[in-house]
């Protein structure tokens, strides 16, 4: 017995240093692809972590967690993994499933009666799998959780959002549906979704230093900074303002790294299985694998297929490779979490510059071209191209919105007739103050001067700053009187109600 025993760990000791020393002369390819993508996008800081079968077989820091201290990047280091988040509120709560307590294909009322859609066809018929999905036929509506709200009263907003596609009709990607199905969880189990996650599937991983709050990050200290272009220079400045709240938690909360990260990904490579224990169920798997949805009709690249949403995750076939891939994109933090099921593959990069964001999809796909041999294609240098088209375009809508503007022209009222509290269902209160004889608006957590531009259009201007700008335009009752304001920043034009 003992003699099976050394056979059997000998052989798969022999297995994995095989597959290690297979992948050994990638890694300085990987390094120098790495080292070309921070150079081409200003990325200051990034992480990889690459899974073979159950080992954790390369994981590297490269640049900066904090460029003005000069602190390195570690496997260790916390980032926001953003919608990475999705696959862990999918898995727990397909093994809520499995314990009895959700059901993903009855109507979400059943579960959680004070759970409201727009209307009574949603409220009857949207199911978790739906929400999972994103295919209820609502628009994202992101800037419901940019505000300051808690997560109950993002819940409670659910019943405001208008559907543009009726239900299971197409995919539209929808973070508020994931904040849903967290209160679906919080409702069935008494226990908040933070404490689900942790008890089914971070504790059992020994995913130890992966948390939820930025307060538990600064404990834990060490953590990355993220970054943005201030200008033209391409200087970098620190995102320290961020506009999101707790509330987006299932949908994009974790924070965590490349270490804790491999636990995640050997127990997805290996049907739930982690160190020797049945952590997640293999049922749970293959559910968040299923496809529920297609992504997009027609892919712009040779090298890719259309993508399937299953719960949590994308199936698309990369030259001819099945793949499992999702992103995650918070605050200036981006991630991509890939899948090559049948390689037994799992690798995972992270990093913290803005600007790279736009790169976050294919980021990994020269690492699986170098990993599994196939031919190489310049993803960065594809980007970088579009990036010039893209780039033209928008000085070319903001030379027109310029060009467009009524000079000489003044405000409809004195100033003081503008000052008041605006309200919106969804969006919250707005407030226009009068200082120093400039109107200021008060946005969630964000002042900035509204600077007037014809009539009674007025914006503000946040360049250099990463935040977002907002333009409105003021609107009188039958008196003549400032009553409310429209603003189009959002998607859809929303109305202001002054009080």
């Amino acid at each position: 017995m003992k003699r099976f025993i050394l056979t059997t760990s000998l052989f798969f000791l022999c297995i994995f240093s095989f597959g290690q020393i297979s992948f050994q002369k990638s890694f300085p390819e990987i390094d120098r692809y790495i080292d070309s993508l921070m150079k081409d996008w200003n990325i200051p800081g990034l992480a990889l972590g690459i899974v073979y079968n159950d080992h954790l077989i390369y994981s590297k820091g490269y640049g900066y967690r904090d460029v003005e201290n000069k602190l390195p990047i570690l496997p260790s280091t916390l980032f926001t993994i953003a919608s990475n988040t999705k696959l862990f509120t999918a898995t727990a709560a397909v093994m809520l499933q499995e314990d009895g307590k959700l059901n993903l294909d009855k109507p979400v009322r059943t579960l959680m009666p004070s759970l409201s859609f727009y209307n009574d066809d949603l409220n009857n018929h949207v199911t978790l799998r739906d929400m999972l999905s994103h295919r209820t036929g609502l628009p994202t509506y992101d800037f419901i959780w940019d505000g300051d709200f808690t997560r109950k009263e993002v819940v409670n907003k659910i019943s405001l959002m208008k559907p543009i596609l009726g239900l299971r009709e197409g995919y539209i990607y929808n973070n508020m549906m994931y904040i849903g199905v967290g209160a679906v969880m919080e409702s069935v189990t008494g226990k908040s979704w933070e404490d689900i996650i942790r008890e089914k599937l971070l504790n059992p991983l020994q995913m130890t230093s992966t948390v939820f709050s930025t307060e538990e990050k600064k404990k834990i200290g060490n953590y990355a900074l993220s970054y943005f272009e201030k200008d033209s220079t391409h200087k970098l400045a620190v995102y320290y303002y961020v506009l999101q709240t707790d509330a987006i938690g299932p949908a994009g909360g974790i924070k965590s790294s490349v270490e804790d990260m491999s636990h995640w990904m050997i127990a997805q490579l290996n049907k739930g299985m982690y160190a020797g224990k049945q952590v997640i169920p293999e049922n749970a798997i293959n559910e968040t694998i299923a496809p529920n949805t297609i992504i997009e009709k027609a892919t712009k690249y040779d090298e890719l297929t259309v993508g399937l949403y299953g719960l949590g995750r994308i199936m698309k076939m990369y030259k001819g490779v099945n793949i499992l891939t999702h992103t995650g994109s918070l605050d200036g933090f981006y991630s991509n979490l890939t899948f090559i099921p049948k390689s037994k593959i799992g690798i995972f990069m992270v990093h913290n510059g803005s600007r790279g964001g736009a790169i976050r999809s294919v980021m990994a796909f020269p690492v699986i071209d170098k990993l599994l041999g196939l031919s190489f294609t310049p993803w960065s240098s594809r980007y970088l191209a579009n990036e010039k088209i893209n780039t033209a375009r928008d000085k070319h809508i903001e030379d027109s919105i310029k060009n467009n503007r009524v000079k000489g022209t003044f405000p409809s009222h004195v100033l003081t007739a503008y000052v008041g509290n605006y309200i919106n269902p969804l969006f919250g209160e707005f407030k226009v103050e009068l200082i120093n004889n400039t109107l200021q608006l008060t946005a969630w957590k964000i002042t900035a001067p509204l600077n007037h531009i014809h009539y009674d259009y007025f914006g503000t201007n946040q360049d250099g700053t990463a935040l977002p700008s907002f333009n409105i335009k003021f609107l009188t009752n039958e008196k003549g009187e400032i009553d409310r304001f429209s603003n189009s920043d959002f998607g859809d034009e929303e109305f202001f109600v002054r009080k």
